[in-house]
């Protein structure tokens, strides 16, 4: 079952389909070339093997004939001309009809005279060598005759030693082939034959034969791979049709779990702003109770500004991603030192109970004449209270002072602003920077406090505020000891 689910996990694709076609087609062309040699070659050799058997069953039986006929002349003899015309028109018969045929080419009768070879090719030499008075010459004065004779002189050792017949080949397709004549139970001579036997058309058709067995076995391979085309078309498809259903229903999981997730960090988000809007709330509470006639300007102006953070909050939580004009807009015009003093005035210094045994000192240093920021004030309060939170929430075993410092540079239009303490300062591991720059520090959830689930979101949110600001937001370790966050943006 291993085994099967290995190989199910491979996919045919069309691209696969054609390497497989075409390494079967080069394969075939390969065996069939390999094929077409080697029959070629048993098909050469076996003709060989044809062709030399019947040149020699021809000339045997021509000198056969010559044979018969000569002993059959000897019977017959009557010495009156109808007989030998009759004679001599056999054997013209018999040598013409061997020259008739296509394959041979000369016919020779090899007669032993005395120390001469008589070359005879009609047959009234023949006749009249036997029957009457022979007066021709011993040797023809044709080429092919003299040839012929030398040919016999040439293996007349082993003609007459062996009497079989001797035959030889010239090129590619001629054979030469020797017969022993014999007259009267004796050797006499022999039959010479010069034979060109023609097999090519027997070739050919077995050729041809061998092409269209090829021709039929490719066109079985190509209508194999069309059917395995069509059949892994149809598969593709229904593979396809379930690839794009199982994606369809991951898409649909992805998007429930991205929601999900959402309302995960919104629910923390609520829960967080919550917590701010309850302690401002607290403040306002405890403003309208000690509200007179004497305090009545300040107190209305800090319950404003107050109830202006609390309207923030509750837009914060009717949106996970608000609008980016309600956060950077250039009606707004907000003075940084004024919401950082406000912040430590009014926030800070009213919570006591911070710690029961250690005190918090806040100090400021803030530059003049740092241009209007065109960023709602609120959203710079959501940036800069939890930092100072921060600050305060990891250091409440010991006295602590808190640092915040304002710098600008006219020429570059850079604002920087600085929140420093003498604490413990911050784990090393938190400072350590992802593939993206991101520091452990500002992820969600990441905390060294222990209040529970919704902890470790402070810093988290003010990164991710300060980023649709178009601020960055850093954090490191002092020399000299303690944390300092620092906020850079450029005014302009």
């Amino acid at each position: 079952m291993k085994k099967l689910s290995k190989y199910e996990s491979y996919h045919f694709e069309i691209q696969h389909v054609l390497v497989l076609f075409i390494v079967v087609v080069v394969f075939q062309s390969a065996l069939s070339f390999i094929n077409s040699q080697s029959t070629h070659k048993i098909f050469n050799q076996a003709m060989d093997y044809y062709r030399r058997d019947s040149a020699e069953r021809v000339a045997d039986l021509t000198t056969t004939a010559l044979e018969l006929l000569i002993e059959q002349g000897r019977m017959d003899i009557s010495g009156q001309e109808s007989h030998k015309d009759a004679a001599v028109l056999s054997l013209n018969k018999l040598l013409s009809q061997q020259t008739l045929q296509r394959n041979i080419d000369e016919v020779y009768l090899l007669v032993l005279k005395g120390d001469s070879v008589l070359a005879l090719q009609d047959g009234e030499a023949i006749y009249d060598l036997y029957f009457g008075s022979y007066t021709g010459s011993t040797v023809s004065e044709k080429a092919t005759a003299k040839n012929a004779v030398a040919y016999y002189n040439d293996n007349k050792s082993s003609l007459l030693d062996e009497e079989q017949i001797v035959s030889s080949l010239e090129g590619n397709n001629t054979f030469h082939v020797l017969v022993p004549y014999y007259d009267s139970g004796e050797i006499a001579g022999a039959t010479y034959m010069r034979i060109t036997p023609d097999v090519a058309g027997f070739l050919s058709l077995i050729a041809s034969a061998y092409n269209q067995s090829g021709i039929l076995f490719t066109g079985l391979i190509l209508i194999g791979f069309m059917a395995m085309f069509f059949i892994y078309s149809y598969t593709a498809q229904e593979r396809d049709v379930v690839q794009r259903q199982l994606f369809d229903q991951s898409s649909k999981q992805l998007r429930e779990q991205v929601e999900h997730q959402k309302e995960s960090l919104f629910t923390k988000r609520i829960y967080h702003t919550h917590h701010k809007a309850e302690k401002v709330m607290g403040f306002i509470k405890e403003d309208l109770r000690s509200l007179s006639d004497a305090n009545l300007d300040e107190t209305r102006d800090r319950v404003t500004k107050y109830a202006n953070f609390v309207s923030r909050v509750i837009y914060d939580m009717k949106s996970y991603d608000p609008p980016l004009h309600v956060i950077r807009n250039p009606i707004f015009k907000t003075d940084i030192n004024g919401v950082i003093q406000f912040l430590v005035k009014n926030i800070f210094q009213r919570v006591y109970s911070v710690s029961k045994s250690a005190a918090v000192t806040v100090k400021l240093d803030l530059a003049e004449d740092i241009p209007v920021l065109h960023i709602n004030e609120y959203v710079i309060w959501e940036i800069i209270e939890p930092l100072i939170q921060n600050a305060i929430e990891h250091n409440v075993d010991q006295d602590l002072i808190i640092e915040l410092k304002t710098e600008y540079d006219p020429e570059s239009k850079r604002l920087q602003i600085e929140i420093g303490d003498d604490g413990k300062g911050f784990l090393e591991e938190l400072l350590v920077s992802d593939e993206l720059g991101v520091k452990a520090l500002f992820k969600e959830s990441i905390s060294t406090k222990e209040s529970g689930q919704n902890s470790g979101y402070g810093c988290y949110l003010a990164r991710e505020i300060s980023r649709r600001c178009g601020w960055q937001l850093e954090a490191y370790n002092k020399a000299e000891g303690g944390a300092c966050f620092v906020i850079q943006a450029t005014i302009g």
